[in-house]
């Protein structure tokens, strides 16, 4: 079936971070909207999305796949249709993938994330006098639950904490143990998945819960090494986050998995076979030999790459295996890139940063307008 999405017909993105509960199919579509829980799934919306897909056309909304399937990269569409196990169906009583966010707690500032994911960006903003509201808390989790209970889970098969930072306190864990307790044959079927920044551990009490699940998975936000991954992942240390890495591989239970997920920005579209080498040469398995998987999406917003390219960019990523992921009716977008660098340039004295040292190959290509 051309084009057919396992997360279309499947996945149901749940935020739980404003007054009403915001949902959409895919986490990498920012199309959510309000919706009652006993009816979003068969919903005209929802069903409108799966007939589209069923036609076989590329949504204006799954532009990110399109990219990457375009640059012969996997894409987040191919990994579901493959891994989720729902494939061709388009008649699912409830959702087999979940993503859920209801908490922002988190210890960094990324540049390529923002305050509506955590609660650290709204503190360094707040310390800039550029945040007037309350710094958020995490919705109760009682009230979280009680919701979910409305949902069909008998097809649940992957489960996706987003943060925030995931792994920061217990809030998270708490719900994964409703929906170990809830779901039928988790220990046979459930894959429960925390995306992290890297850099916090899992402390021991919550190793029952992992044993519980079918598999647990950690994915893991890398967009570089070095002083590029602290730049953009900042205030994280690069030596830390990789040794808290390698120590949760040696002592988490046999079923956990690790996932590296990479974020293409414009800071690292240039760099982006460092990371690879890295991966390839320091964390291609868990101890148990099980591989683990290096996965790429597009940034949105500021640092798009579909959107704040230069010329001069574009022309030195000619022979690059990713240049496809450029749009072939690619137009440089002069308002858009003068915005992004007065950004860059703002937090970078907020911060005590210079890009044009990290990064001075990409400062280079924005040279015109420094």
């Amino acid at each position: 079936m051309q084009n057919y999405c396992s997360m279309i017909h499947g996945g149901l993105f749940l935020n739980f971070t404003e007054k009403d509960v915001l949902a959409i199919h895919c986490c990498l579509r920012s199309d959510l909207s309000r919706v009652d829980l006993k009816t979003f799934w068969t919903s005209e919306k929802f069903q409108e999305l799966r007939r589209f897909n069923e036609s076989g056309q590329w949504h204006s909304g799954c532009s990110n796949c399109q990219a990457l399937e375009a640059s012969q990269q996997p894409s987040f569409r191919e990994g579901m249709n493959q891994g989720l196990g729902v494939y061709g169906q388009t008649d699912l009583s409830g959702p087999a993938r979940i993503d859920l966010k209801f908490d922002l707690s988190c210890n960094l500032a990324c540049r390529i994330c923002a305050p509506d994911s955590s609660t650290f960006w709204q503190k360094h903003l707040k310390n800039h006098g550029e945040w007037d509201q309350i710094v958020s808390s995490p919705r109760d989790k009682k009230d979280v639950i009680a919701a979910l209970s409305n949902l069909d889970l008998t097809n649940l098969k992957m489960l996706v904490f987003c943060g925030g930072e995931t792994l920061l306190g217990q809030e998270y864990w708490d719900v994964g143990k409703w929906f170990v307790d809830t779901v039928p044959d988790a220990k046979k079927d459930l894959t429960m998945c925390f995306q992290t920044n890297g850099t916090q551990t899992i402390h021991p009490r919550n190793f029952e819960t992992i044993d519980r699940c079918h598999l647990v998975k950690l994915h893991i936000s890398l967009d570089g090494v070095g002083e590029k991954f602290e730049y953009q992942r900042w205030p994280a240390s690069w030596n830390q986050t990789i040794d808290n890495l390698f120590d949760l591989r040696e002592k988490l239970p046999s079923n956990v998995m690790f996932l590296v997920e990479e974020t293409i920005s414009i800071f690292n579209l240039y760099y982006l076979g460092e990371l690879d080498e890295w991966v390839q040469q320091n964390y291609t398995t868990n101890r148990e030999g099980d591989p683990n998987i290096h996965s790429k999406h597009l940034a949105k917003f500021t640092f798009d790459i579909r959107d704040c390219l230069t010329q001069e960019y574009v022309d030195a990523m000619q022979n690059s295996p990713y240049c496809n992921l450029i749009d072939p009716n690619w137009q440089e977008q002069p308002a858009k890139i003068q915005k992004m660098i007065a950004e860059i340039q703002k937090f970078d004295g907020y911060r005590n940063q210079d890009w044009r040292q990290t990064f001075p190959e990409v400062a280079e290509f924005y040279r015109r307008y420094l």
